[in-house]
């Protein structure tokens, strides 16, 4: 009989060369990703719908009868397999036309604008990272490179703690720091060697998106990059992404959208990048989504959370609920993309899940992964 994950790895899942030749080796290992069936098209406007009335019906218990208390304030489920809308539910008050909030599912949009930049030349993930307040030749800071941002293995001691009104992140997005974020995070000393501590981070992904602010060219042309490389063609049309005053994506945390636009984003992993034929993220750049990062323990891969076998345990890094293949975008209070190769599926679930009891979040997930048909 299987049985949960303890919480506290739940829990975390919301909140050098040797190592890149490790994730490189992994990444030869990767579950392949699915390809769009020839006869399904893509949502350009409208899902193709094939409801599955056995995944309704559990999507229907998570917002009624006896519900578990993660579920009290569950706002929408939208579940994708192999392309097509097979499950729907919202809670009252909120249609299929309500944008929603992502939190840090944000992040998981970053690694696609970075993706972007980089096939369009403008950013190498391999350099060291141009941060203005690290060039000082004797800051040892200058060494981290973007790579290193995007898979939480800077070794900047940010403290990423929400109780604290002093932390780090709460000063980055709420106070002093709000106006620049990427500047906020910057200030952020160095605890580790970078490339040798996996240490998840809000500064790290603001910092990013601030270099890719300067590297695009200022807020106009990231506002571009976004809505006409990335949301235009997959037929978003409801993102909204919040910008700080210094004209930076506050990628950390902020976009606002309806449940189906964000499963057409995860279609878009599912589908190794590929959107109708066309190579929207190039597919190596997809890969380092769900790699492994080794100093993560199988949790995470680059901007992206997974479920991948920790090796120093031989167990999936989340729950034994879910495929190891499985890789998430995730936000704060239980704002989910769940993208499962192995199953030709993406689970959308967005909620207000603010409670201990996290066991029902993996349970539900689980329950729709095995109500599908067998096989992709």
């Amino acid at each position: 009989m299987l049985t949960l994950a303890p919480a506290p790895a739940w829990r975390l899942l919301i909140a050098g060369i040797a190592l890149y030749a490790t994730a490189a080796a992994r990444a030869d290992a990767l579950v392949p990703l699915p390809a769009q069936s020839p006869t399904v098209p893509y949502p350009a406007n409208e899902w193709p719908d094939v409801v599955q009335p056995n995944v309704e019906a559990i999507v229907a218990r998570a917002f009624t009868g006896q519900r578990p208390p993660a579920f009290i304030r569950l706002k929408a489920v939208v579940v994708i397999h192999r392309g097509s809308l097979v499950a729907e539910r919202y809670a009252t008050g909120i249609t299929r036309d309500t944008r929603l909030q992502s939190w840090s599912m944000a992040k998981s949009f970053l690694h696609a604008a970075l993706g972007l930049a980089i096939d369009d030349h403008r950013i190498n993930p391999d350099t060291r990272a141009p941060v203005p307040e690290w060039q000082n030749a004797n800051d040892p800071r200058r060494q981290i490179t973007i790579r290193q941002l995007a898979q939480m293995t800077d070794g900047l001691d940010f403290k990423e703690d929400y109780g604290d009104a002093k932390a780090e992140a709460m000063q980055m997005l709420f106070g002093t720091g709000r106006g620049d974020t990427g500047r906020a995070a910057a200030e952020a000393k160095l605890g580790a060697q970078p490339g040798t501590r996996w240490s998840y981070s809000s500064g790290s992904a603001n910092i990013l998106s601030r270099i890719l602010r300067d590297r695009l060219g200022g807020r106009d042309a990231y506002r571009a990059l976004l809505f006409d490389k990335l949301f235009a063609p997959l037929g978003i049309k409801t993102a909204v992404p919040e910008f700080d005053a210094s004209g930076t994506w506050i990628g950390s945390s902020y976009v606002h959208a309806t449940a189906r636009d964000f499963a057409r984003f995860g279609l878009l992993y599912l589908r190794g990048g590929v959107w109708e034929g066309r190579q929207i993220i190039p597919a190596d750049w997809v890969a380092t989504a769900r790699t492994p990062t080794a100093a993560s323990n199988g949790l995470y891969g680059a901007l992206f959370w997974l479920n991948a076998t920790d090796r120093a345990t031989g167990k999936p890094a989340v729950t034994p609920l879910l495929p190891t293949d499985t890789f998430f975008a995730r936000g704060f209070g239980g704002q989910l993309i769940t993208i499962v190769p192995s199953r030709d599926a993406v689970i959308v679930m967005l909620s207000a899940a603010y409670t201990e009891d996290v066991a029902p979040i993996p349970k539900l997930l689980g329950d729709i992964l095995n109500a599908l048909p067998p096989g992709g």
